[in-house]
Formats: C-alpha cells, sequence, structure tokens
C-alpha cells in the first residue's frame, strides 16, 4: 500500500507530524473564533465577516505567496508563516482576557491572519511533491489530508469543551503553544527545500498568463472555486449550523466539526490505501456526491441524521480536494508549482466570502435554504469533470 511506503520516509513521516500538530491548532483557531464571532455578535451575518476578513486578505496575497514559494525554501517560508499566525493568536487570548476585544479588532486580527495562510499553503502544498515526488503525489495528499483530518475529527470536540468548561482564551492558548510545537519540528527540514531555477525563466506575469491559458488550469480553477464557495463556505456556518438547526451548545459545535473531520479522514486514508485510483473519476464521483449530500442535508432536522450527512459531506469534500490538488500541481512545470498553487488558494479565500453571503441569506432567510440552493449548484457544476479528464489524458498527468 502506498501510504505504508510514504510514512517509511523519515522527512515525510517528520512533516506529517508537524502538520498533524498544525492542524490542531489550526482547528482549535477554527472552533474558538467561529464560536466567539457568534457568541459576541448573535448575527449569521457578523460571523460571515469575520470569515470574509480572513479569505479577502488570503485572496488578495496569495499570489505574492505562490511567488515566494518558488524562489525561497518552503519549509522556511512554513515557518515564517506560522510564527506571525501563532502571535496573533497570543494576542486575540490576551486581548479576550483584558476583556479588550471588540468586533472590530477581532475582524483585523483575523485579517491579518489570512494574510499569513496566504504565505503558508502554497509553500507547505507544494513541499510535499518535493519530499515524495509525481507518482505519489495523490497518495501523499492524501495521507496528508488524511492525518490533518483525523487531528480535526477530536480537536473541535475538544475545543469547544474547553470554551464550555474553562475558557475561550485558554483555548487558543494551547493552540498556541501547538503552533510553536509545529515551528520546531518544521525547522528540521529547513534545508530540505527546493528552489527552482530555468535558463529561460518567465517574469511574474508571463508565469502566471502561462498557467491560466492552460486549459485544464481553468477547469480546475472552476471546480476549485465551486468547491470552495459551494461546500468549505459552509464550514465558515457551521456555527450557525449548529445553533440555528439543531440548537446546540459549544461542545455539540465542536462535535459537529469532529465528524466531519472524521468524514474526510475516512476518505482520505481510503484515497491512500490504493494504488491507481482514477482520478477523474474521482473527481465526478466526489462532486455528484456532494450535491446529493447536500440537498438532503437541507431538508434534515434530527440530530443524529444530520451529524452523519455532516460526515459523508466531508468525505465527498476531502475526496474532491485530494483529485483536483494533485491535478493542478501535475498540470505545470515544477518551477510554477507555487504559483498554480496561489491560484488554489485564491479559490480558498472565497469561501470566507460565501460565508458573508451565505450568512446576510441566513439572516433574511434560512440557513437550510442556504444548503439546498448549494447543492443545486454543485450538481449543475458537476459535468466540469469531462473536459478535465479530457485533457488530464491529453497531457498524460497520473
Amino acid at each position: 500500500m502506498p501510504i505504508f511506503h510514504l510514512l517509511k520516509q523519515k522527512d515525510f513521516r517528520l512533516f506529517i507530524t508537524a502538520s498533524s500538530i498544525n492542524e490542531l491548532a489550526f482547528m482549535a483557531r477554527l472552533t474558538t473564533i467561529g464560536w466567539l464571532s457568534y457568541e459576541i455578535s448573535d448575527s449569521p451575518l457578523f460571523v460571515g465577516i469575520v470569515a470574509t476578513s480572513s479569505g479577502l486578505s488570503m485572496s488578495l496575497l496569495s499570489i505574492f505567496g505562490g511567488v515566494l514559494a518558488d524562489k525561497i525554501s518552503k519549509p522556511k517560508l512554513i515557518f515564517v508563516s506560522k510564527f506571525g499566525e501563532s502571535i496573533i493568536l497570543l494576542l486575540t487570548g490576551i486581548l479576550i482576557q483584558l476583556d479588550q476585544l471588540t468586533q472590530i479588532s477581532l475582524i483585523i486580527l483575523m485579517f491579518f491572519n489570512g494574510m499569513m495562510a496566504a504565505l503558508y499553503i502554497p509553500s507547505r502544498m507544494g513541499f510535499i511533491k518535493e519530499l515524495v515526488g509525481q507518482k505519489l503525489l495523490l497518495s501523499a495528499n492524501a495521507v496528508d489530508f488524511g492525518f490533518m483530518t483525523l487531528v480535526g475529527a477530536f480537536t473541535p470536540a475538544l475545543a469547544g469543551l474547553m470554551i464550555e468548561k474553562i475558557s475561550i482564551e485558554f483555548t487558543l492558548y494551547l493552540a498556541f503553544i501547538a503552533y510553536s510545537i509545529h515551528n520546531m519540528l518544521i525547522l528540521s527540514l529547513r534545508n530540505k527545500g527546493m528552489i527552482y531555477k530555468s535558463k529561460q525563466e518567465l517574469n511574474i506575469f508571463q508565469s502566471y498568463k502561462f498557467i491560466l491559458r492552460l486549459n485544464i488550469v481553468q477547469y480546475l480553477l472552476i471546480t476549485m472555486l465551486s468547491v470552495s464557495i459551494l461546500v468549505w463556505g459552509l464550514e465558515t456556518l457551521s456555527p450557525v449550523i449548529a445553533k440555528d438547526i439543531f440548537n446546540l451548545g459549544p461542545m455539540g459545535f465542536g462535535v459537529l466539526l469532529s465528524l466531519g473531520s472524521l468524514g474526510a479522514t475516512i476518505a482520505s486514508f481510503s484515497i491512500a490505501s490504493f494504488n491507481n485510483i482514477n482520478i477523474n473519476k474521482l473527481l465526478t464521483f466526489s462532486l455528484i456526491g456532494i450535491g446529493i449530500t447536500l440537498i438532503i442535508f437541507s431538508f434534515t432536522e434530527n440530530y443524529l441524521t444530520g451529524m452523519l450527512l455532516f460526515a459523508i459531506l466531508f468525505a465527498f469534500g476531502a475526496s474532491s480536494e485530494n483529485a483536483v490538488t494533485t491535478l493542478v500541481q501535475n498540470s505545470v512545470p515544477d518551477s510554477m508549482r507555487g504559483k498554480v498553487i496561489s491560484l488554489q488558494t485564491v479559490t480558498w479565500g472565497f469561501s470566507a466570502l460565501s460565508g458573508l453571503l451565505g450568512g446576510y441569506l441566513s439572516e433574511i432567510y434560512s440557513i437550510q435554504l442556504v444548503i439546498l440552493i448549494f447543492g443545486i449548484l454543485i450538481l449543475l457544476i458537476s459535468p466540469i469533470s469531462k473536459p478535465i479528464a479530457t485533457n488530464s489524458k491529453r497531457m498524460k498527468i497520473m
């Protein structure tokens, strides 16, 4: 099985360990900030605004992050970005403890947090291929996503329990400690990153122009944008789903996110366990599955059924993410990998903007109607997997 072959590699194991600890901090932050946003405002719209502040800065600066990822050793850039994010979390916790955190200051802090993510994501994702090569990239992406979501399967519930029983700031301080441990581990890989130089190197504008002219990249960007808005956008609204549909508190909200992560974990490890998976069929199956699950979820009010569907939704979401991430990285030369990943990061930023729109519509109508519309839209978009398959076969992308 590819998963066991990958885990025998020392550098990849160390990277996975560091990434898992990072996910511990990330999911604790996501749960805490999401609940905090709703708690201090009692407004789905404000939850969307906070998420948008982070997503907007991530989208605006991700191009810059992609350029740096192709010019600077990726592990060093990972360290710098995560150090910055840890300081933001520490400051947020201190402001809460001093009773000085306002809605405006939370928006500003999350805007800066998005800036750090714009630097982090292209380097982190691009570094995986440098560790394992092209042949094992799908399996490596799946292993990486699997371990991340495995951590995410228990962290939100634990974070929700700590918020309920201790405090929000305590949870943020623990996230700060986890980020610090991640940074110490990633420093040991600082000399493993590659810097690509070409005799006929294109300037930044020419590089992005070349990338955007590729048909497969165009189709993949549409797919990634759709999944970001219509699937991951709901993650930013999960506090609203937990409170308004299922009448849950912080711990129940955490359990909801945990089960979503568990679904993604099972899907990712399943992908990593098989050789020669057809990426194009995987993408098609995932998009159709997402659409059907969202439509069913929109009519669900039973707590247990909703939790199960949330897990299934994240399983399909993880499968589509693994497929498009592998396809997009293999669609361009290695010297442009950071740049093409930065375009993927731009689409992720729109998930927060989706949260803003979804929050607004939820206040006027209901969160259930928003979910139903999202499900119908993803089904309408799913046929795009056919031209993606045609182009990937022509380019011989495995």
